[in-house]
């Protein structure tokens, strides 16, 4: 799997640009995309609202992240602070993640401003596709994001019992910084010192 060079960063405006075929996104919206290997990822908007509560409502999904299954009325609240940090940023936050083929639906990444100079990275994955590599490429195409931008560093917070992301920052390079408490859970903390800038194609 490879996510770089391939990563493309895509700027469409109508139907100017090139969408990929079956692509479920609308064509009459202005949007930024990216394309890796095996996945097209779009930014999250009002209209994936009932995606985002297919993960977040999901117990599996949910325990690493929140220790449990959200209620839909606490995936609202949750989603509409996602649309706030996607409203702020052109080219950064939550992306919805399908896969190239087929544009099933797999699940959600994000790269987020966390201060001027570092940001976080993070997903959600539908349980059926855990362990086919998704999640590696997932995070591969939002470190090619961050080095694109200049980002000097990323963040990733994972529960310290959860061994498979863990598996997937260390892949990257991520290291161990601090361990302690985040949103009121036990949580792990990586990092990631970005000094190279990997180039992206654009399209407008």
């Amino acid at each position: 799997m490879k996510c770089n060079p391939d990563v493309q960063l895509v700027y469409l405006s109508g139907s100017n640009g090139t969408i990929p075929k079956k692509s479920k996104i609308n064509e009459t919206e202005n949007f930024m995309y990216i394309a890796s290997d095996q996945l097209i990822f779009n930014k999250l908007t009002n209209n994936d609202f009932a995606l985002y509560a297919e993960l977040t409502m999901n117990e599996d999904v949910m325990k690493f992240v929140t220790g449990t299954a959200l209620t839909r009325e606490k995936a609202k609240l949750r989603f509409q602070k996602v649309i706030d940090t996607n409203l702020a940023s052109e080219d950064t936050g939550f992306f919805i993640v399908r896969k190239k083929d087929k544009d099933d639906f797999i699940g959600i990444v994000k790269l987020v401003q966390i201060t001027d100079d570092q940001f976080e990275v993070g997903y959600m994955l539908l349980p059926e596709y855990w362990g086919k590599g998704y999640a590696s490429e997932m995070v591969e195409c939002m470190i090619s994001l961050a080095k694109k931008k200049q980002i000097n560093e990323v963040i990733g917070i994972v529960d310290p019992e959860n061994p498979a992301s863990i598996r997937v920052l260390s892949k990257f390079g991520f290291q161990l910084y601090e361990t302690g408490k985040f949103d009121g859970l036990e949580a792990a903390f990586y990092k990631l010192a970005l000094t190279k800038t990997m180039p992206l194609t654009y399209n407008e």
